[in-house]
């Protein structure tokens, strides 16, 4: 694996020494995988290189990518066989010289000043070698929808702001996988050498687990001016992973590493928080029991037992009922206060 150093001159403010690599993991879609491709050939600094990382897809998103290529640009991998998505990003982590870089979904977009605004957030902040932007949330055609994005960081960087090294893992336990995706993550090469790469067995979580590791070795910064357009549709491997059960195992696992986190052991309201996360899990539970037998049920249930405790979490359900029934039949996101 090609590892840039971490003394390398990533404090750089000559804009010709910041090259970022957009990374763009591929697995079909090819109809979005369109309009993701035209967002990055549309950006305002034309100073970018671009990797395909294609985990195995269909014929035709391969034609597709194979059209590209005339683009010095850009560079492109294929995988002999289906990595899943943190699988194929380490790969391709492996697969990028450049310093930076940023990951793009395939159902995703760029907004058109995205690398140029990057580009002046490295200048200023050059101890930092990790950036999470917020983002715009659109539909399957490209409409805007709900800003949840945006209220949500509202919550706990209502500006951009500096997180120190260690400090953001707060902000990872009470709000939870706070960057919601992983396009828009800009990436200094050199943390994956001290945090290690991305838990390629997991399918859900493992951009919030990545993230707890990675920000007690770096500050982070979080940039509010959204840098990404991010699409929600049925398509996406969020709801197949609900169907799975993956969301809920993942998740579980993550919230009982984080109480057990030495950073965190002197937090009083550790487990107040990790119950309001686990109530959601609970809430899934006790609607797909009947689909999912008594057997399955009484595994998950004790899968919240072992984690954060069934009978803290079940009060956490409890005094999350007035705000799901006040939300009922709107478009509110499903976020009652902690």
């Amino acid at each position: 694996m090609i590892l840039i150093n971490s003394s390398l001159s990533y404090t750089t403010c000559n804009w010709y020494e910041l090259p970022i690599t957009i990374i763009l993991p591929v697995y079909g879609r090819s109809e979005l995988l369109k309009a993701a491709l035209s967002s990055v050939y549309s950006q305002t600094d034309r100073d970018w290189r671009l990797h395909i990382a294609d985990d195995g897809s269909d014929v035709q998103t391969a034609q597709l990518i194979s059209q590209q290529l005339t683009d010095p640009r850009i560079s492109y991998a294929r995988r002999e066989k289906n990595l899943g998505l943190f699988g194929n990003l380490n790969h391709a982590n492996a697969e990028v010289s450049t310093p930076w870089q940023l990951i793009l979904c395939s159902d995703d977009e760029l907004k058109p000043d995205a690398i140029s605004r990057l580009k002046t957030s490295i200048c200023e902040n050059p101890d930092v070698r990790l950036i999470l932007s917020s983002y715009e949330s659109i539909d399957i055609d490209g409409q805007l929808r709900h800003d949840v994005n945006g209220e949500f960081y509202d919550l706990f960087a209502p500006q951009t702001h500096l997180f120190g090294s260690g400090e953001l893992l707060r902000p990872l336990l009470r709000f939870g996988s706070i960057n919601g995706n992983i396009t828009g993550l800009l990436i200094h090469h050199s943390l994956f050498a001290d945090a290690g790469l991305w838990r390629s067995d997991w399918t859900q979580a493992a951009d919030w687990e990545w993230l707890i590791r990675a920000s007690t070795y770096t500050s982070v910064l979080i940039r509010r001016e959204p840098i990404a357009r991010v699409r929600v549709h049925d398509g996406q491997l969020s709801v197949s992973n609900q169907k799975t059960h993956r969301e809920l195992l993942e998740t579980l696992d993550l919230l009982s590493e984080l109480l057990q986190h030495p950073l965190l052991e002197h937090c009083p309201e550790r487990y107040r928080w990790a119950s309001h996360h686990a109530q959601f899990q609970l809430w899934n539970i006790l609607k797909r029991c009947r689909g999912a037998g008594l057997r399955q049920t009484l595994r998950n249930l004790l899968a919240v037992q072992r984690s954060v405790g069934l009978l803290r979490t079940s009060l956490a359900l409890f005094r999350s009922f007035p705000y799901r029934l006040r939300i009922r039949g709107t478009d509110l996101p499903l976020l009652p206060p902690l």
